[in-house]
């Protein structure tokens, strides 16, 4: 029998009336039929969809009488049988996505999606840890049996994938915590529109009148009616327990509820701070999913054994997009890869010619110029240095024989192959500078054909002036759409962060990095939003680049380095795990080289306009890396093992701080402080923690904030304090290494050391107790987590190695 496959298509005239064209056939030629049937002189182009192969036997006209029990209807006159009025024009196919899928599948939902293979490849292994399918001593050896890290760059389809999990581990309640609200909508549209997951229920905990269709908790906290296994989404902003368990009344079923899953996406915000480890310490549940983009900071201060972490890179995504093309290269099969565009980053040193100031005015220790100082404003909301901005300015939009490398809007721009009409994304650090630079752009001769978009501040901003204020993401949209259809040359979206993480505009085309960031979490989302896939309904790509422009090099170079290094770890502990350690193989160099590579690193020297290429070498040159088999004896004596707000802890037991001066090796000398002291910097910085973490403080507000505790630490007597109290407790774990070490005894976690049978040679080689150092553990004075990964690390290398022993305690005392 001939095998058929359906198609729809209409023209944006015929869209406004609903009318769409549905019809089949033989598998492989729609895009021909469509041809056929359209033909040249028709001065619209079409709009269509390729649906699917049909099933056996089935025919357009089994879809055509679905349509029609649904309500459309066919038009009047109709020049043929295949016709139809379909309801809902915001997305007119709709109504044949939702026919074809009760067609073929049985269910009356409009998406349908196949899991990738990567996507398989986290559910699988996510699925093996929840259900315990690793030995004994490897579950065992966790600080946290019963979670799960899937660390996966934007668009990997993470509600997707989590959903299928939960259906994989039979969950029949799963909660989401978000820390973004906005992320609640493609939550509960996965759920509820998606094929695979028909009997399902997305339920939001808080009713949005934009979405009023959507299942929601009432005011009383009744859940609505549902037959089948149900998900329920929260963010962090909405919720909140009390030390009673108490909540919002609307919520008040949520920590009583004994979940199956619980999922907290974005978990690289606020997870540590107390209020949310608050709340997650008193919900109920059998496994716990962790979703993000760039877990960096988690990975290195909690504890994820290379089982607990599902890792996908864009060096993944870009192998995958290279396999596709060499084995489709007529392009017959479906894209997948290759829908995403290739990302380059632009790094531009910025010179006294750029800027027509001293340079010196805005060089700092840590990056090479400072872009908050060039963007400074005095109390009146105007720029600080004028002059620099201006001339700032003039330099991105120069195509004549004075352009220089900062031209990203002219010559720089032709040079890249940057597109004639662009939608860009500023991102500055503070809310008045967007403010004053937006005044300046709308009075330049270049940048006042752009749309421009405020997309910092506060929320409740009213438009004056034609200024747009947007912190809707429809807000940004319908300017794109309004520069696309005049003579604009495009928008110009400014923010301080919103819209730079959990967000997809497809439109942005490239990114201008105007803060001096140096977190390397904030610059990978930020970047990876210029990255989403922009296509026709016909899978025609739109944008087959996207290019991020960066105008500190060494920033850039140091958070490739910090990106390189969190992925070289994940693969370096799963090789020691399985035993497949290469001591003559460097993961941090293959990786480090792998992202130079694909993201085709450019440096822009001294205003010159050719670029050099970017190795590996060159930037362990500039960092001075000293290679990756260090990586575990840096960790013995990281800052991640140092909490400076627990010592707030010290005002209910000041004995401890008795203890911390036991420590082996501790020298007295000159050195003296009272507990109160210590307790008052443990205080800002636990306040300066959940200021940073506070999701309901604009940038701007915690810019503010952050600059009164940073006025504190200019003591030189607090600076030394905190010295002090950060070498003990580097000190004591370098001890805990060498009793690890010197033991017959094989650690497999922190908690094989705390109850060690041998706490009198303990106390030998820590200079403490057993006892005290429990107390130190507990109290959280020791990372726990991080203590963990360093004694399961170490067995791994005992394992695996050579002589593990020997390298290790050698790099050790390089460090100490």
């Amino acid at each position: 029998m001939e095998r058929l496959e359906l198609y729809a298509y209409s023209t944006e005239t015929y869209l406004e009336d609903g009318l769409i064209k549905v019809g089949h056939c033989v598998v492989g030629r729609h895009e021909e039929r469509i041809r056929e049937q359209f033909g040249t002189s028709n001065p619209e182009q079409p709009k269509w969809i390729f649906l699917g192969e049909l099933p056996e036997g089935c025919r357009d006209s089994d879809v055509h009488n679905i349509l029609l029990k649904h309500g459309c209807k066919k038009p009047k006159n109709s020049p043929g049988k295949e016709w139809f009025i379909v309801p809902n024009t915001k997305k007119p196919f709709e109504a044949v996505e939702i026919a074809y899928n009760e067609l073929k599948y049985g269910s009356p939902r409009p998406k349908k999606y196949t899991l990738r293979k990567e996507q398989k490849g986290a559910i699988d292994k996510a699925s093996k840890w929840f259900k315990k399918e690793y030995a004994p001593e490897v579950i065992g050896a966790a600080t946290h049996s019963n979670r799960f890290l899937i660390n996966a760059k934007m668009r990997f389809g993470k509600c997707f994938t989590s959903i299928h999990l939960a259906k994989a581990v039979n969950s029949r309640n799963t909660l989401i915590v978000t820390y973004k609200p906005d992320v609640i909508t493609e939550w509960i549209e996965t759920v509820n529109e998606q094929v695979d997951f028909d009997g399902w229920t997305g339920i939001r905990a808080k009713y949005k009148k934009e979405n009023p269709h959507d299942p929601y908790l009432t005011d009383d906290g009744d859940f609505p009616k549902a037959n089948g296994p149900i998900v329920l989404c929260v963010s962090l902003q909405d919720l909140w327990i009390d030390e009673d368990r108490n909540t919002k009344v609307r919520l008040h079923k949520i920590p009583e509820i004994e979940w199956d899953l619980v999922i907290f996406d974005e978990v690289h915000y606020g997870s540590r701070t107390e209020r949310a480890q608050g709340i997650l310490d008193k919900l109920k549940f059998q496994h716990r999913l962790d979703l993000s983009g760039t877990p960096f900071r988690l990975i290195e201060q909690d504890d994820f054994s290379s089982q607990q972490v599902y890792t996908y890179s864009y060096l993944d995504e870009m192998e995958n997009k290279k396999e596709e093309r060499e084995s489709d290269p007529e392009e017959i099969r479906e894209k997948i890869y290759r829908l995403m565009p290739d990302l380059n980053i632009s790094a531009i040193e910025i010179t006294d010619d750029d800027i027509k100031e001293q340079r010196d005015t805005f060089e700092t220790d840590d990056i090479d110029f400072s872009l908050n100082r060039l963007f400074e404003t005095n109390e009146e909301g105007n720029f600080i240095y004028k002059d620099a901005v201006d001339h700032f300015i003039d330099g991105l939009t120069r195509s004549d024989h004075q352009a220089r490398s900062i031209s990203v809007y002219g010559k720089l721009a032709g040079q890249l192959g940057c597109p004639a009409k662009r939608h860009t994304v500023w991102w500055l650090s503070r809310v008045d500078s967007i403010s004053a630079l937006i005044e300046k752009l709308e009075n330049h001769p270049y940048f006042s054909n752009f749309i421009l978009i405020n997309a910092s501040g506060n929320d409740g901003k009213k438009e004056e002036n034609d200024k747009i204020y947007a912190s809707e993401k429809s807000k940004v949209q319908n300017a794109i759409q309004e520069a696309n259809e005049t003579n604009k040359l495009g928008t110009i979206t400014f923010t301080c962060g919103r819209f730079l993480t959990g967000v997809t505009i497809r439109e942005w085309d490239s990114i201008l990095i105007l803060n001096d960031t140096q977190s390397s979490e904030s610059y990978y989302q930020a970047i990876f939003r210029v990255q989403s896939a922009w296509v026709t309904e016909d899978q025609k790509v739109l944008k087959p680049k996207a290019w991020v422009f960066d105008f500190a090099i060494t920033r850039c170079l140091q958070v490739t380095y910090d990106c390189a290094s969190n992925i070289a770890d994940q693969i370096s502990q799963q090789e020691s795990f399985e035993g497949n350690v290469d001591v003559n193989k460097d993961n941090l160099e293959i990786v480090t080289e792998g992202l130079c590579d694909t993201l085709e690193i450019k440096r822009f020297y001294e205003g010159s306009l050719i670029s050099t290429a970017t190795t590996a070498k060159d930037i362990f040159e500039v960092l001075n890396h000293e290679g990756s088999r260090i990586a575990l004896a840096r960790r013995i004596t990281s800052n991640v093992l140092v909490n400076f707000g627990k010592l707030k802890l010290l005002e209910e037991h000041p004995y401890i701080l008795e203890i911390l001066e036991k420590v082996k090796g501790y020298r007295n000398g000159d050195f003296s402080a009272s507990v109160d002291d210590f307790i008052q910097i443990g205080r800002d910085a636990s306040d300066l923690e959940n200021v940073k973490s506070d999701p309901n403080l604009t940038q701007d507000e915690k810019e503010k904030i952050i600059e009164d505790f940073e006025k504190k630490d200019e003591d030189k007597e607090r600076q030394t304090r905190k010295k002090w109290y950060a070498t003990q407790i580097k000190r004591l774990a370098i001890c805990m290494a060498d009793f690890i070490y010197m033991t017959y005894q094989r650690e497999y976690n922190i908690d094989d050391v705390i109850q060690t049978k041998s706490p009198q040679f303990f106390e030998v080689m820590t200079g403490i107790s057993k006892d005290d150092f429990v107390l130190l553990c507990d109290k959280g004075f020791m990372n726990r987590f991080a203590l963990n990964r360093i004694v399961r690390e170490f067995r791994d290398q005992e394992n695996t190695s050579v002589n593990p022993e020997e390298y290790i305690l050698e790099n050790l005392k390089k460090v100490a």
